[in-house]
């Protein structure tokens, strides 16, 4: 390899050089988007002229401390040809120089990316072989290119100006709930105690926790024909401390909108059925709020208990966590939903080679990078994706992390009867459900997170 002209840096007390030909810019740091399971040397992710790109730290990979992001000093190096989805993290950048051959010594040294030894003026610089230096780390490679993750706005909005919705599928319409509402979601297949002479939307009373617990058909209520499947559920929403459920067709997701795209109806609706439009970006969706809720409670008055009455009861069994209940090859699983943000369909995810086994790719949210991480290959099961597979996706201190599933089953509270600890490095507990006819494992996402030991 010869060598026309470098790029002198300075990482500690040493100088290095680095070919210009591999060289594309120098900036200043950007802001860094971690990447959880990241290969060493790798700082995470960063974005640059629009394509995101793998930010690789120069002196971890030549056993140095790593750099500080913070120095004003330090700079990134983006880079050319095989090496473009990635950038080199410097402490400082001196200047360029073209090679004198009569100051510049090649050194033939196997798996050293130190490949010479140049005088330059008073110092010694050594001038480092990129593709050396890389293969001291798997290399994470990134398409150079924004990924499309099919509901990315083109503004980014405050967060704190959204609201967090059920959307759920009623003769193939959505429509949303604000999850404020949402006690719990459970199974529709139920045994339901028929009400003589009540209304043709109202299916009967349950047991819920030793609870009698009305529950109305909402695919009646709003005149739409009753087809049962197994992906029937039904809704538990509290309001002014009373409850109720609604049997709807499916779930569909968990979603942020903002309060821009929502567009309340006020007096425009005679029927009092819904609230209003949220405008997603590929379809209206119908929503309802308090106001709906209200005069649900209010047609079916007579059946409902409120809360008040079952005070020892709730005592007896207070919820000590809420959990999202999801599918991977059959087997129901759990995640707290403390920590969910969302869930979406799976869109494709560009991938990140040569890295953690147990990482599918990056996706773009909202012009947020999510990194996702597959389950089935943490929990060696066979990966099956298709049309209904989901994305959960998690906040992690900050990070965005998704999940694929097969599907998304519940939304549940849990007693503490119901938690029976598990030692596991992926479990915390088995939640006995369904007085114990229904075992769900609840996941430690942190130890989930966790990397793999290098076996050897």
């Amino acid at each position: 390899m010869q060598v026309q002209e470098i790029l002198i840096v300075k990482n500690a007390h040493e100088n290095y050089g680095i070919s210009t030909e591999d060289i594309n810019q120098i900036s200043r740091v950007p802001a860094l988007m971690p990447l959880p399971l990241r290969p060493s040397g790798v700082r995470g992710l960063c974005s640059v002229s629009g394509s995101v790109v793998s930010m690789v730290d120069m002196n971890i990979l030549l056993d140095m401390p790593e750099i500080d992001l913070e120095n004003p000093k330090s700079r990134l190096v983006s880079l050319n040809g095989a090496l473009s989805s990635n950038t080199l993290l410097v402490s400082d950048v001196d200047n360029t120089v073209e090679i004198n051959e009569k100051n510049i010594e090649y050194i033939e040294t196997e798996n050293d990316p130190v490949i010479a030894i140049y005088k330059h003026e008073n110092i010694l610089v050594q001038i480092i072989s990129l593709e050396e230096l890389f293969s001291k780390m798997n290399r994470v490679e990134i398409a150079a290119k924004e990924i499309g993750a099919g509901k990315v706005k083109e503004s980014v909005d405050k967060e704190e100006d959204s609201i967090r919705f059920l959307i759920f599928s009623m003769a193939n319409e959505k429509y949303a709930l604000e999850i404020d509402y949402l006690q719990e979601i459970i199974l529709a297949d139920l045994e339901y105690t028929e009400i003589a002479g009540s209304a043709e939307d109202i299916l009967g009373l349950i047991t819920l926790r030793e609870e009698l617990l009305l529950i109305v058909d909402l695919r009646a209520y709003y005149g739409f024909e009753m087809k049962n499947s197994d992906e029937n559920r039904v809704l538990v929403i509290s309001y002014d401390n009373k409850k109720i459920g609604l049997r709807i067709d499916s779930i569909i997701d968990i979603q942020n909108f903002y309060k821009k795209d929502i567009e309340f109806m006020g007096d425009r609706l005679d029927d009092n059925k819904i609230a209003g439009v949220i405008h997603a970006k590929d379809s209206l969706i119908s929503f309802f709020d308090k106001d709906v809720i209200t005069e649900i409670f209010a047609q079916n008055d007579s059946f409902i208990d409120s809360d008040t009455n079952n005070k020892e009861i709730k005592v007896e069994e207070e919820s000590v966590m809420e959990i999202i209940v999801f599918k991977l090859a059959g087997k129901e699983y759990a995640f707290n939903v403390d920590y969910v943000d969302e869930i979406i369909d799976r869109v494709p995810a560009t991938d990140v080679s040569f890295t953690d086994a147990a990482i599918d790719g990056i996706i773009n949210i909202r012009g947020q990078i999510v990194t996702i991480v597959s389950l089935f290959t943490k929990l060696h099961i066979e990966a099956v994706i298709d049309n209904d597979s989901k994305i959960i996706v998690c906040n992690i201190d900050g990070d965005k992390i998704g999940f694929v599933v097969d599907s998304v089953s519940d939304i549940l509270d849990i007693s503490e009867k119901d938690i029976v600890e598990e030692e596991n490095k992926y479990f915390d507990s088995v939640l006995h459900l369904e007085d114990g006819k229904r075992l769900v494992l609840s996941m430690n996402i942190e130890n989930i997170l966790k990397k793999e030991p290098i076996d050897g």
